[in-house]
Parts: C-alpha cells; sequence; structure tokens
C-alpha cells in the first residue's frame, strides 16, 4: 500500500495536507456549519407572538382599516408592522403600531392605514415581542 503511495506522490505531487490534518479541517467545517444553523433557525423558529388578519375594510379610496387577532402570553407587550396593498402587490400604505399588554392570551384589533392610492388588500409584515 505504501508503494502504491509513493507511486501516485511521485506521479501527481504529495497531498497538501495529511489525512488526519484533512479529518480535522473537515470536522471543524462541519461543526461551524451546524452551529451557524442552529443560531440561524432557533430564534426564529420561538416566536412568542402570533397574528393574523381577520378582515380589513375599504373605507375610502385612501384609507383601509384592517382587523387582526394577536395570540401571545397575557402581560406581553408586542409591535406590529401593517401593510396595504394595491392590485400589483405593491405596498400604497404602512403603519407600525404597539400593542399594550393584555389580559388574555388572544386579543383583536383594529387599525386604519392612510394608503398613497387604492388599496385591495392588507396584510401583517410582522409581529414580535417587545
Amino acid at each position: 500500500m505504501n508503494e502504491l503511495r509513493d507511486r501516485q506522490a511521485e506521479r501527481y505531487g504529495a497531498p497538501l495536507v495529511s489525512r488526519r490534518t484533512a479529518r480535522l479541517l473537515t470536522a471543524l467545517a462541519a461543526a461551524v456549519f451546524l452551529t451557524v444553523v442552529l443560531m440561524v433557525a432557533l430564534p426564529s423558529s420561538d416566536s412568542s407572538v402570533h397574528s393574523e388578519v381577520y378582515s380589513y375594510d375599504h373605507l375610502d379610496d385612501d384609507v383601509i382599516a384592517v382587523e387582526y387577532v394577536v395570540t401571545m402570553e397575557p402581560g406581553t407587550e408586542a409591535s406590529c408592522r401593517i401593510q396595504a396593498l394595491n392590485k400589483g402587490r405593491a405596498q400604497v400604505g404602512f403603519v407600525e403600531t404597539t400593542i399594550p399588554a393584555q389580559q388574555e392570551k388572544r386579543t383583536a384589533h383594529r387599525v386604519e392605514i392612510a394608503t398613497q392610492g387604492e388599496a385591495v388588500s392588507a396584510e401583517i409584515i410582522s409581529c414580535s415581542a417587545r
């Protein structure tokens, strides 16, 4: 087996690093990769505030009212970002609203968004605990 390696090294050149070093570098790269994946995945999977649009109503050509439900632990304060969209799905209105600490886990809220054109829908961009 050594004779074969010697012939290969003579023909193609010796490896840049030894097998032991290559294994160590591979293990180190795998550990770094897993650490990065966990650092990215864990915070995004632990969202303590959930939200969903219940309905929206066109009050005027430049105003839309959005009713939404927020689910969070009682006593938690949250911040929600909501946008109004036109028929081309472009943002025509935006509002960031603060939800004070509530006594119940699931609460309904309403916000009016002034728009720069006719809005046909609305969506919650994000809700997060403060």
